[in-house]
């Protein structure tokens, strides 16, 4: 059997819901939070009396064969068998963008099927899912929990007991809040002494031991049925002031009625998932071979870190955790790599990325003239706490427990005055944060057709582009996305994105009728052909007059959607010839300074040949590190191209731009 990828999506909701495999088979290991941190799951199959165990490893039970795992869009599948029946077992996650509803409730389906093989089913029959009480807590607590009868079936849930809902902000963790619910036929919240007695007979009961470790199980005693899983954070995010839910709880409903919605619509969502999955499986296959692999991986996890809210003024937000890298909500250079999935399937979800970065950028401690990083540590929008001033003095004292330093939660940001002069020039990114916010506005706006957003905030658009002409053909020393070997002034990428952004806004002018477009539209050619001069002949240096480097040059690719072409095909297809030239086993290096790389910017690379085998020979290394990488952690996206070990960075939104090369094919964003 086949090693697909380094862990597999068991249930995926949001950032606070987050279960994977990290084992080959699923019976050879217990489950872990995308975190890594264990979550041990057992799945359970009573047959003819005797247990058998599909999922982790628990005692007194029998291990059944793994015989295959598939995924898809939505679903990781497996097969096990035995001596007596096969087992079919789909693990299913609703995170469809094109359905607000459905992506924002907090269930997900455990499908299965026992087919005997002799053709006469056992009458001792039942299938079972037990989740463990480490579910609850980040470190270890008592929990409590219970049983709720509902129309037809049962869900058994439990919690913390001192339950501290949005009491930690960090980065890798489980909440420390909330309550997880498992629905079935029949459901127990029981000890593990009972959880014992079930395994040896079969037969479940309530037993209340307080010193024992708990389990909440459901049941199932049919050939063919499912579960579901759910999670109810009570509260979201924290939103400038406003404490937002979930969107799906928005008007006044709870984790029972999504779970009632979830088995009513529970066909034609599976209905509606199939029929997606078929469409994106024939969009993935006429890109090249094993690229279906490559999105499926992405999907989930692309769209399972980000939460969906509503604001007070009845707009979506589609805030991100920027997981496994510091925690921070809502980060404009982390949304930027992840937009291609979304301007696909959903551009409006790309505008609630944005709106809290406009409405950060507006209040009094933002004193910048550009664009901002971030709004806040993830579940809290309470200001930017990337590059935090950390001088001792009168009005910053506080500030040096900021980001980095464990916080549990984040001073109010927001609501300070600009004298009191938190940030530090130093560590911010002024070109890259403004390219990034221009070309994700003009992307979501022609993509969707609709401008409203734009011009309700285009005097700071406009801001940012006299920034970007000021500063963004020659970027100074400073930070930007790619910064894991240093600093770099004169950073071509980085020049690159500046002169998008400019082409970018020329489209909002034009598309508004405010602005001069033209003059906007020949500055973003005077800039691309001086960039070019200055660069010199050959592949592209990562900076000017560093002859004999190269970087992705990644940044071109808006320049290609939007069909304005400042960087010309032939440039293009030489950038290309070289990128594949430096491939090693696990892919081409992001830059001259190391051999580790980041795969949503190959990717986005593969989008600058019109060559399919080329683009293949570029992302085809991905799908071997998928399967090879030593490292079994969510879809990272940087990592070694000699070991295929994670560096940083899993679990991460960026992946949604491994879908890059369906949005060119789509064409949906060509104005030109």
């Amino acid at each position: 059997m086949k090693r697909l990828l380094p862990a597999y999506p068991i249930w995926v909701i949001d950032p606070m819901f987050s279960v994977w495999s990290p084992s080959e088979t699923l019976n050879g290991g217990d489950t872990i939070f995308w975190t890594g941190k264990i979550r041990k799951t057992y799945g359970l199959v009573r047959y003819d009396g005797k247990t058998y165990t599909f999922m982790g490893q628990l005692p007194g039970t029998d291990a059944l064969k793994q015989e295959d795992v598939s995924v898809s869009a939505y679903a990781t599948d497996y097969v096990f068998s035995c001596e007596k029946f096969v087992l079919r077992v789909s693990f299913v996650s609703p995170l469809t963008p094109k359905n607000l509803e459905v992506l924002s409730c907090p269930v997900c389906y455990t499908e299965y099927e026992i087919i005997p093989n002799n053709g006469i089913m056992a009458q001792d029959l039942s299938v079972a899912l037990v989740l463990d009480e480490g579910y609850c807590y980040e470190e270890a607590d008592r929990v409590t929990g219970g049983v709720i009868p509902m129309n037809g079936y049962e869900a058994a849930y439990f919690s913390r007991r001192r339950n501290l809902v949005m009491s930690n902000a960090n980065d890798c963790v489980a909440p420390d809040w909330g309550d997880i619910y498992i629905a079935g036929g029949e459901a127990w919240y029981i000890p593990s002494s009972a959880l014992d007695r079930f395994v040896q007979s079969g037969v479940a009961e309530y037993i209340h031991i307080n010193n024992e470790r708990h389990y909440i199980m459901a049941v199932e005693k049919s050939a063919k049925g499912y579960f579901m899983t759910a999670f109810d954070d009570r509260i979201a995010i924290f939103y400038f002031g406003d404490w937002l839910k979930d969107y799906f709880f928005k008007d006044g409903r709870t984790v029972l009625d999504a779970l009632d919605f979830s088995r009513q619509k529970h066909d034609a969502i599976l209905c509606d998932l199939a029929a997606f999955d078929k469409e994106f499986k024939k969009d993935c296959d006429a890109i090249g071979k094993d690229y279906y692999l490559l999105a499926c991986a992405a999907y989930r996890q692309s769209i399972g870190a980000h939460k969906l809210v509503e604001n007070k003024k009845g707009e979506i937000l589609f805030l991100s955790k920027e997981c496994n890298s510091n925690g921070c909500i809502g980060t404009a250079d982390v949304s930027y790599p992840s937009i291609p999935l979304f301007l696909l399937y959903n551009p409006e979800l790309v505008k609630g990325m944005l709106r809290g970065i406009f409405e950060f950028a507006r209040m009094p401690v933002w004193k910048f003239d550009f664009a901002p990083h971030d709004i806040g540590t993830y579940p809290y929008c309470c200001g930017q706490v990337y590059g935090i001033n950390r001088s001792q003095d009168k009005y910053n004292c506080g500030n040096t427990a900021g980001w980095g330093d464990g916080m549990l939660t984040h001073p109010m940001l927001y609501q300070r005055p600009a004298a009191c002069d938190i940030y530090d020039f130093n560590y911010q990114m002024p070109v890259e944060e403004c390219g990034n916010m221009i070309i994700m506005t003009a992307a979501a706006c022609v993509a969707s057709k609709e401008y409203a957003i734009a011009e309700e905030n285009f005097d700071l658009l406009e801001k940012w582009v006299v920034y970007l002409e000021k500063y963004g053909l020659k970027p100074e020393n400073q930070l930007c996305t790619d910064d894991f070997a240093g600093h770099l002034a004169n950073n071509i990428n980085l020049a690159i994105k500046a002169i998008v952004g400019i082409e970018s806004f020329g489209i909002l002018c034009e598309k508004t009728g405010r602005g001069d477009a033209e003059k906007y539209y020949a500055l973003a050619a005077d800039y691309a052909k001086r960039l070019k001069e200055m660069a010199g002949d050959g592949v592209m240096p990562l900076a000017y007059g560093q002859k004999g480097t190269y970087s992705l040059k990644y940044n071109m690719l808006f320049d290609k959607l939007f069909g304005f072409n400042l960087f010309e095909n032939s440039l293009c297809e030489q950038e290309v010839a070289y990128y594949i030239e430096q491939n090693n086993r696990y892919g081409v290096p992001l830059d001259t300074r190391a051999d580790y790389t980041k795969s949503d910017w190959i990717l986005w690379c593969t989008c600058l040949t019109a060559d399919p085998q080329k683009a293949e020979t570029l992302y085809a290394p991905i799908v071997t590190y998928l399967s090879e990488s030593p490292t079994h952690l969510p879809f990272s996206d940087w990592y070694g191209t000699q070991d295929g070990k994670c560096v940083h960075f899993f679990n991460r939104t960026v992946q949604g731009g491994i879908l890059a090369p369906i949005l060119k094919k789509s064409e949906i964003l060509k104005i030109k």
